[in-house]
């Protein structure tokens, strides 16, 4: 009688779809993982970007003489005063605002608000800075 010996040394059908299936699996979870890391970088540079923007616009509201602040009535309303919305990165979702309003508090205190909206449903995201500023100082 003759002995039949089988090779041990290669893998066998169901090995090599099993290896198959959790490679496709791995692949599919990383490729998931990796577009949703770049759609939060991209909103993280997009809010960084207008944050940027609404701070140097309020800063130079505040370095103009108090004199030349608009002035605005009634007292008490905030009035649009700019609207920068052209100086708005295109990468940065439409629609988008840039706006600025100045409220004459008193004849000696103006305040100013940056208010900065974009994206649309879900992803809609508002920045805002706004500052007091007062005759012969903040």
């Amino acid at each position: 009688m003759s002995e039949i010996h089988m090779d041990d040394g290669g893998f066998t059908v169901v090995e090599l779809i099993v290896m198959l299936v959790m490679l496709a699996t791995l692949f599919t979870t990383f490729a998931s993982s990796f577009s949703t890391i770049q759609q939060l970088n991209k909103m993280a540079k997009d809010l960084n970007s207008t944050n940027q923007l609404a701070f140097a616009k309020v800063q130079s509201y505040e370095n103009t003489p108090f004199a030349s602040l608009p002035s605005t009535s009634p007292s008490g309303t905030l009035v649009q005063v700019e609207d920068f919305s052209s100086t708005l990165p295109t990468t940065v979702p439409k629609p988008r605002t840039a706006l600025v309003y100045v409220n004459s508090v008193s004849p000696t205190l103006k305040q100013i608000v940056v208010n900065i909206q974009y994206g649309s449903g879900n992803t809609q995201r508002t920045v805002q800075y706004a500052d007091f500023i007062q005759r012969n100082g903040l």
